[in-house]
């Protein structure tokens, strides 16, 4: 037993900002995915594989929005109009934009220590917006998968961004 410790499982659900700006509640969490395709290094002198070789890697966030506001919905269907606000009403002008927006994420939350860890991503694309559903008796959610790229003017090592611990004073 002395393998385990408790302390290090993290229980709680953190702030994720977009641009710097938050979007406000999630619903199920912000999931952080890394994949990687590998490919088995084979040669005739061999029955088996010699040795792997990673041929590509990414990394998706997913999150749910709860508040279905006309700030998140220019966020994750890309529209490039600003919310228009005039007398009593606020306006999305949604149409056609063949440019992909990269944007830049934040999300807090714990370290196993209880310090406040915080996700920072460089650059990121919208890549997946789930369903929107207004139904009665239900939260109307919008679910969105952002696609890290990298930032190919930083360091080996460091293109995606960092995830840091604050320890608390």
């Amino acid at each position: 037993m002395s393998n385990y410790n408790a302390d290090n499982v993290l229980i709680g659900v953190g702030l994720l900002k977009v641009d710097g700006t938050s979007v406000g509640y999630t619903s199920g969490g912000v999931a952080v995915t890394a994949n990687a395709d590998r490919m088995d290094k084979e040669v005739d002198q061999s029955y088996a594989p010699i040795g792997i070789h990673k041929i590509r890697e990414s990394y998706e966030i997913k999150t749910s929005l709860a508040e279905a506001t006309l700030a998140n919905l220019k966020i994750v269907w890309e529209q490039t109009e600003s919310v228009d606000e005039a007398g009593a009403t606020r306006t999305l002008s949604w149409g056609m934009n063949s440019n992909t927006v990269e944007h830049t994420l934040e999300f807090k939350g714990k370290s196993p220590e209880g310090y406040d860890r915080t996700f920072s991503v460089l650059k990121a694309v919208i890549w997946e917006v789930g369903e929107i559903n207004h139904s009665k008796d239900e939260l109307t959610l919008i679910p969105v998968t952002f696609r890290v790229l990298p930032d190919v003017d930083k360091s080996a090592g460091k293109e995606y961004g960092d995830i840091v611990d604050t320890v608390s004073e």
